[in-house]
């Protein structure tokens, strides 16, 4: 029974005749089965035709069957090649660059990385499974998948993720660039040796060798020939990262940062080809009258050329006939070079014969060129988890992280793009279902990302001895549908699960995308000796609840020669040193702040400030103390940020480092505190720019709290006597 072999993408014609007509020379397969799927009928018509005449003119005795039907035409098959191009020129390709250059991207031929690589892998991944699972159900034993569509390695990664079969992504940058580089040179190709490694398309000549000698040098001296002015984007990659890269400029310029985005002056200078890929297309097409005609031969004849150097029928007859051949192959990575993630797909050199694929440990790649692939790696692996899970996040993070697209658009303007983009292609029937996500965000609506969010917010009052407390449910619905939360709020003692005994049901719906806010008045418990919490809780898994904790306020006793101390912490490292005394109707403050950045907003709480609270008798006093640009003086302001004439504050130095140090005398009658009473209520909030020599700034309080104040329990009692 003679050989099976399936190509399906058949209509993909002119590589459709190399291709068949490297299988036909062989003469250990010129007896096989040739089977042409396509899903275009007239293409397809036209590749059956084809293949028929170039039998008739090898004089073999190869079959040729075309079908329209994938399933069957991989039944039995041995080898399967894939060509397919999912979505076509129009609309799938003009898609990718109409909507990106709305936004000021460029491409030049955007069909491997980028936003439309990713996009052009997005719809060919479903096609690519496909075929994957159909081998894996009815295809012959051992049934090799042998992959040249593009963007490959995202193609590759999500057939070894989605089923594992027997599989190598095959390209013709390895043996196509070696052949440049001695040409450049002039040296013959045969006695040209060398090695690569790395992802497809951005694999390195690890090893460019004449009759043994290293080459490299003759490559370098090509940067300073006169009048050499070819491959310029990859000789200045080659003069930075001391490697050549596999593919050429055109791609090269959209991989990395450093071309395209940089204007047009850059662009001229490496001449890099912006629209490359739509001229190329629209130049085939408009010859494709021409290009049928010959393909077909003129009156039933046509011409056969030799074989090329494309891998596929080479690795089928190595297969077939035990004839060991290297090639160089995209397979899944196994330990293989081993400064790049298991599982991503690598191009490297593969033994073939009876046995199969058999890659090659390859080791480490120098580092640079390790970390220039992984940029490429984190947009592959991104896109194949959104095609394989339909997570729709997962296609903005992997065109945030796109090296080229990072530089040129902003995250705001990278979201709106994929989402014009995803709708042009769900309107042409390109893209299924993803699972949507929360606009504007990388969140799914289908994780914990849409959870309705209910908070309890204390209403500001003043304090009250009453066992009464206000406090306002805030709920957020992040849905696209409204929501109906039930749930129980209560006032407990800390440290205590039980209720109290008063717990209030509510139920609120909740519209799509809004928040309501919701009043309510609870009995309060008595306190624990760690304070006590307004308890919100539902038994609905799609509720996310908060409490609102308040603990037992501390203790400052303030009459004595010194005050009382104490210290204020910034995610866990020492930001203010304090003190506060009271002496003849004056309470004494003196705060050294570690803020080594002293800067202005447009409120006090926006740069550095030192925002105070008093109460007494149930007023609440708020003063800020605003240090000025340069650390020389100190605004006094009131909670509408006016000037507060009878607070006198100085200024100065930190004692022991960077920052600044106040000292600030209040007037019982400035701050409402009453020299008849035996304490009053105090806290303080922090706000630093920059807290020491290495971390960012942030609030820090005495309390712990940040609303706004409206319970005794809120704040220190500073005891006067």
């Amino acid at each position: 029974m003679s050989t099976k072999i399936t190509l399906i993408g058949a209509g993909s014609v002119v590589f459709a005749k190399n291709l068949l007509g490297d299988v036909l020379q062989f003469p250990e397969l010129s007896d096989c089965t040739l089977c042409l799927m396509d899903i275009d009928p007239a293409r397809l018509k036209v590749a059956e035709i084809m293949t028929t005449r170039m039998i008739a003119a090898l004089g073999v005795k190869a079959k040729v069957v075309a079908t329209l039907d994938q399933r069957a035409a991989i039944k039995g098959a041995r080898y399967v090649f894939c060509t397919v191009q999912v979505g076509g020129y129009k609309p799938g390709t003009v898609i990718d660059f109409e909507i990106p250059r709305k936004y000021g991207l460029l491409q030049t031929i955007g069909d491997t990385l980028g936003v439309g690589g990713v996009f052009r892998a997005l719809r060919t991944i479903p096609v690519m499974t496909s075929i994957a699972r159909d081998i894996a159900e009815v295809g012959a034993p051992g049934c090799l998948l042998l992959n040249y569509t593009n963007p490959m390695a995202m193609n590759c990664t999500a057939v070894a993720r989605a089923t594992g079969i027997p599989h190598v992504g095959l390209c013709h940058s390895v043996q196509g660039t070696s052949q440049q580089l001695a040409s450049y040179l002039g040296l013959p190709y045969g006695d040209i040796t060398y090695q690569v490694a790395g992802i497809n398309h951005m694999a390195f000549f690890l090893k460019f060798e004449y009759r043994g000698q290293d080459a490299y040098p003759l490559l370098f001296q090509l940067l300073d020939r006169p009048g050499f002015k070819l491959d310029r984007v990859r000789f200045e990659m080659m003069r930075r990262t001391g490697y050549f890269v596999t593919e050429s400029s055109e791609h090269q310029s959209e991989y990395v940062p450093y071309f395209i985005h940089h204007g047009k002056k850059i662009i001229e200078q490496f001449q890099v080809p912006i629209d490359e890929y739509l001229r190329r297309c629209e130049s085939i097409m408009a010859t494709w009258q021409f290009t049928e005609a010959e393909l077909l031969g003129h009156d039933g004849k046509i011409a056969v050329g030799p074989q090329t150097h494309e891998y596929g029928a080479f690795i089928v007859h190595s297969r077939e006939t035990n004839t060991p051949r290297v090639i160089y192959g995209n397979v899944p990575n196994t330990g293989l070079i081993e400064n790049l993630p298991n599982g991503v797909c690598v191009e490297l050199p593969c033994l073939v014969d009876a046995q199969g694929i058999q890659p090659t440990h390859i080791g480490k790649l120098p580092p640079q060129l390790a970390a220039l692939c992984q940029t490429n790696i984190n947009v592959q692996t991104l896109t194949v988890e959104a095609a394989l899970t339909g997570k729709r996040e997962h296609i903005y993070h992997a065109v945030m992280l796109d090296p080229h697209t990072a530089t040129v658009l902003t995250l705001d303007k990278i979201w709106a793009m994929c989402d014009d983009l995803i709708v042009e292609h769900q309107k042409h029937g390109l893209l299924g279902h993803f699972a949507p996500a929360i606009s504007g965000t990388g969140r799914a609506y289908a994780g914990t990302g849409d959870r309705i969010l209910a908070e309890v917010h204390p209403v500001a009052q003043k304090t009250s001895a009453t066992g009464k407390l206000a406090a306002e449910i805030v709920l957020t619905n992040p849905r696209t549908k409204a929501f109906t939360a039930n749930l129980t709020v209560d006032c407990v003692p800390l440290g205590q699960p039980t209720r109290s005994g008063h717990a209030i049901p509510l139920q609120v719906r909740i519209p799509a995308g809004k928040t309501v806010h919701k009043k309510i008045s609870l009995t309060r418990s008595e306190t624990s000796k760690e304070g006590f919490a307004i308890r919100l809780s539902s038994a609905s898994p799609d509720v996310f609840t908060r409490d609102h904790i308040v603990h037992k306020r501390r203790i400052l006793s303030a009459g004595g020669k010194d005050g009382a101390q104490f210290e204020l912490k910034l995610a866990g490292f020492p930001a203010v040193e304090g003190s506060i005394g009271v002496q003849k109707k004056t309470i004494a403050i003196r705060l050294a702040v570690d803020d080594t950045k002293i800067t202005p907003g447009m409120n006090p709480w926006e740069g550095s400030a030192v925002e105070l609270f008093f109460a007494q008798g149930g007023e609440i006093c708020q003063i800020f103390l605003v240090p000025q640009v340069g650390g020389r003086k100190v605004k006094v302001l009131s909670r509408h940020l006016k000037p507060v004439h009878a607070i006198r504050a100085r200024i100065g130095p930190h004692p022991r480092g960077a920052g600044y140090e106040i000292n600030a005398e209040f007037p019982f009658a400035a701050v409402c505190v009453n020299e008849a009473g035996k304490s009053f209520l105090f806290d303080v909030i922090v706000h630093l720019t920059a807290l020491g020599d290495a971390h960012s700034g942030g609030r820090t309080s005495l309390s712990g709290q940040f609303e706004s104040y409206m319970m005794s329990d809120l704040f220190a009692q500073v005891v006067m006597g």
